[in-house]
């Protein structure tokens, strides 16, 4: 793979042709093999990608004006003597420069245009930490593992942020400006200064208010309903229905604060709730002690230390094994 880092001009070539549709399955496996090496080369390919689609779209607009224009420079060099070999060569000069000019003009007006509308993607791997961020204009952005957003580089211009997967609790920075956006797939959370989390899954989009309010909207049918703190809006997927509730799952943000409240609660669902938070597998062995219920409080940073009083509250064993905890009885 080194000859990708010293020979450029090969790599260049290699990425012309291949938005030409000129590239040989050879040479496709090649720069296909390059652009899986690292997120940059992706993204410096997917550069040249938008460039000459913004170069097409120009041309498509522009082109008959510009077919007209080198017209008309032929025929003022045609009415030259270009019979001599210095008269012809100084026609295909002349306009070998005229388009080289014109192309790198073109390239040159675009370029900032492309850097200015650029997507940036952020993403938090399967089974990674809480990765948070702050967008350029201050709201503070916290991802579950599995997520992945995008926002454009101009993100003043609009405050629009898209969840393509995953999970998100978005704190979001006053701004008496462009109302801030969350866009899921064909429904839309407008925030009116406010906290809130927001999931997909592949059956439902479910935002949770913690502070402030938000207008959850599915913009195909103009459905929309208005959500407050406590309140629960979900979409489904299926049916393409709006519907809104109070939110009755308490532990909604554990993933974030790490904090839990159990009222009579079996243990199988803790189980599922600390795997969710923890992303360590949390084994129940034997139906005596699924069906058990646990009350507690749990403010842990670790699940070592929430086991322990689980174990302690119920009178179980905790087991660490290579990749899940076990909890059984003595």
């Amino acid at each position: 793979m080194k000859q990708f880092k010293s020979n450029e001009e090969l790599l260049y070539t290699l990425i012309i042709e291949d938005l030409d549709n000129t590239i040989s399955p050879e040479q496709k496996i090649i720069l296909d093999s390059w652009r899986n090496m690292t997120a940059d080369n992706e993204r410096m390919y997917q550069g040249y990608k938008e460039i000459q689609l913004n170069l097409e779209r120009l041309y498509t607009l522009r082109g008959p004006d510009a077919q007209r224009s080198w017209e008309a420079l032929d025929k003022k060099i045609d009415a030259q003597d270009v019979k001599s070999p210095v008269a012809i060569k100084r026609k295909l000069y002349t306009r070998v420069w005229f388009q080289i000019a014109a192309a790198v003009l073109v390239i040159l007006c675009l370029l900032p245009l492309v850097y200015y509308n650029r997507l940036d993607t952020v993403e938090n791997g399967n089974n990674a930490g809480i990765k948070r961020i702050v967008l350029p204009d201050g709201t503070e952005v916290s991802l579950n593992a599995s997520t992945r957003i995008r926002y454009r580089h101009n993100f003043m211009s609009n405050r629009e942020l898209k969840l393509l997967e995953g999970e998100v609790f978005i704190h979001v920075k006053s701004n008496a400006g462009r109302q801030f956006k969350v866009k899921i797939d064909d429904v839309e959370a407008l925030d009116i200064g406010t906290s809130f989390n927001v999931s997909k899954t592949e059956n439902n989009i479910a935002v949770i208010v913690e502070e402030g309010q938000v207008a959850l909207k599915h913009r195909s049918s103009d459905m929309e309903v208005l959500l407050s703190p406590g309140k629960m809006g979900v979409y489904d997927v299926n049916t393409k229905q709006l519907s809104t509730g109070n939110n009755q799952d308490i532990n909604y943000k554990s993933w974030i604060d790490k904090k839990f409240v159990f009222n009579v609660v079996p243990v199988a669902q803790v189980a599922d709730q600390l795997e969710k938070a923890y992303k360590v597998p949390v084994v129940i062995e034997g139906m005596a002690l699924r069906d058990r219920k646990l009350t507690a409080r749990l403010h842990y940073q670790t699940l070592d230390s929430a086991l322990a009083v689980i174990s302690a509250s119920l009178e179980c064993k905790v087991t660490k094994g290579k990749d899940a905890y076990v909890l059984s009885a003595y």
